[in-house]
């Protein structure tokens, strides 16, 4: 789905050492996740949105990794928002057999 250089990109990150590297490889895999568990095992990895949710999971968690509770009402909707058009498009495939 994604890769650091596009998550170092979107962070405007410069300069990576190995912990934030290894950092970063993880929040990629818990955005997979995540992902996963709100829209399904079988969303689409290569639709912008889905992109774009992860990459907003992988900015929150890394920006705010010790104050959890931070998360502005603004990006939880947003994220929920484009969550559930993407479960809406999968069920509608799985209906029409696509």
């Amino acid at each position: 789905m994604l890769n650091t250089e596009e998550v170092k990109g979107y962070l405007g990150i410069d300069y990576i050492d190995e912990p934030t590297e290894k950092r970063l490889v993880h929040l990629i895999k818990v955005s997979d996740k995540i992902l996963e568990g709100s829209i399904g095992k079988d969303y689409p990895k290569d639709d912008d949105r889905a992109k774009e949710i992860a990459l907003i999971i992988i900015e929150d968690l890394f920006d705010n990794h010790s104050m959890n509770d931070k998360v502005t009402g603004n990006t939880r909707k947003l994220v929920e928002s484009m969550s559930l058009q993407l479960i809406l498009e999968l069920r509608r495939e799985k209906k029409d057999g696509i």
